[in-house]
């Protein structure tokens, strides 16, 4: 079992990681338990998903739990800054969603577009957070859909309380997921995981406020995490660089 965690490149050496299209089995070097993976270190290290967020989701939880702030970019620059977050890692794709129902559970009572009266609970939240632990790191490329954008698509299918059996909550939810999906991906560049995120942040607060009326305080801080990213700062291109 290693001590030490890097929280960039391989978490095991610190080692640029290596990226490949086709998945091998490889032995996570914490818990031991061998899964395809397409991303591992190349000196042989490798972190499996579980391993990856270890530690990092117990602080979400206590974070969105105790605020009160009703500015879900505000909840979700505190998650970013937690010590035991990844640079890089499907860790992101739960603050998304995370920091919006927090948000409008401390806002209160909501109108949704069918007209129902709808509030969020801590069980919605946890809901939120389990659909998004599920969705693997480094699924914009293997999958071509961000995490952090399907975050949105998450938060409105449990603000709709959406299901598959559904016609206008689901459709919905894929609307949500598509607009912040497109969004991301007119970013460009390599993924940047902290972009995705106040990207997909921004866009869940506009489809709040044009589907239920709901008008969030949404703030705008610059980045605190340029010049150290896995993949490269994409600098001034990035709109939160300034």
């Amino acid at each position: 079992m290693h001590e030490e965690r890097h929280s960039e490149n391989c978490m095991v050496c610190g080692t640029e990681l290596t990226y490949q299209t086709l998945a091998v089995d490889k032995r996570c070097d914490y818990c031991g338990e061998t899964f395809p993976t397409a991303v591992f270190c190349p000196d042989g290290h490798y972190v499996c998903e579980e391993c990856h967020g270890a530690g990092y989701y117990s602080f979400l939880e206590k974070t969105v739990f105790s605020t009160t702030s009703k500015n879900p970019m505000e909840i979700a620059e505190v998650l970013l800054k937690g010590e035991m977050l990844p640079s890089l890692g499907g860790e992101h794709h739960a603050i998304v969603t995370a920091a919006l129902l927090t948000a409008v559970k401390n806002y209160g009572h909501i109108i949704l577009k069918n007209k129902d009266l709808q509030t969020v609970t801590k069980q919605d939240i946890q809901e939120g957070i389990r659909r998004m632990k599920q969705i693997p790191s480094c699924t914009c490329a293997y999958h071509g859909a961000c995490g952090a954008g399907l975050g949105v698509g998450a938060f409105f299918s449990i603000l709709y309380k959406a299901t598959c059996a559904q016609d206008t909550e689901r459709t919905l939810a894929m609307r949500a997921a598509n607009a912040a999906l497109s969004a991301i991906a007119n970013n460009g560049g390599p993924g940047c995981c902290k972009q995705s995120v106040r990207t997909a942040i921004l866009v869940g607060v506009e489809l709040l406020k044009e589907f239920c009326h709901v008008k969030l305080p949404i703030s705008h801080t610059r980045c605190f995490h340029m010049g150290d990213t896995t993949h490269g700062c994409k600098g001034s291109y990035c709109q939160f660089s300034r």
